[in-house]
């Protein structure tokens, strides 16, 4: 759902199809869980030392125009808010990444065509022994994950020439990618989301540099 207008509470809802059948036959959703999100939201305009005083600080924040709905949570719900509304609690563990932006870059021209794997190791604070993530790859053509080239499928259906746009998630404590040898013609950027239970999620991006 989104908010589509900053002075008046109006809400955009999109339902799935099983909603819009429930709808149509005049059944109740039977909505049960809901959750908030601040994907869009730039808190680096908070500003502690506006003229106007302390309830100008977030105007900019406030001011900002809201996403319109998207129905797909790895886009609109990528910053998922967290806790049940109580100030000042420093317990809610969360997912840490020491960059959230990588390269993919191309291998010396003496190897060829091939790239550089990155190794994508999260972490949990507080700190948590052995943790386990779940990696939600936003698009997966062109790459090698964790090694195996048989993830996500036939080399004809995550090689980058596919028009269709192939997410995919694994789980493990770590996340290796490379790209694919010659197939990247141009360079590309792509989203990973880094999740655990009852941890808010990190976000990387991932810059893919040509190798063909």
């Amino acid at each position: 759902m989104g908010l589509l207008d900053n002075d008046t509470v109006i809400v955009d809802a999109i339902l799935t199809k099983a909603g819009r059948r429930k709808l149509a036959e005049g059944q109740p959703l039977g909505i049960t869980q809901f959750a908030f999100g601040d994907t869009g939201v730039d808190y680096t305009l908070y500003n502690p030392n506006h003229p106007n005083g302390s309830s100008a600080y977030g105007t900019a924040i406030t001011s900002l125009p809201q996403m319109e709905a998207v129905p797909h949570e790895l886009v609109f719900m990528r910053s998922k808010l967290y806790g049940t509304g109580q100030r000042d609690v420093q317990n809610y563990s969360y997912v840490t990444l020491e960059s959230t932006t990588m390269t993919i870059a191309k291998a010396d021209e003496l190897v060829g065509t091939n790239s550089l794997p990155i190794t994508i190791v999260p972490n949990v604070v507080p700190a948590v022994t052995d943790a386990i993530f779940t990696f939600r790859i936003l698009d997966a053509r062109g790459l090698v994950i964790n090694d195996d080239p048989s993830i996500p499928g036939p080399t004809g259906t995550n090689a980058f020439s596919n028009p269709n746009v192939q997410p995919i998630q694994v789980s493990g404590p770590t996340l290796v990618l490379n790209a694919r040898p010659g197939e990247i013609t141009a360079q590309k950027v792509i989203g990973v989301e880094i999740r655990r239970p009852n941890s808010a999620p990190a976000f990387l991006s991932v810059t893919i540099a040509v190798n063909s």
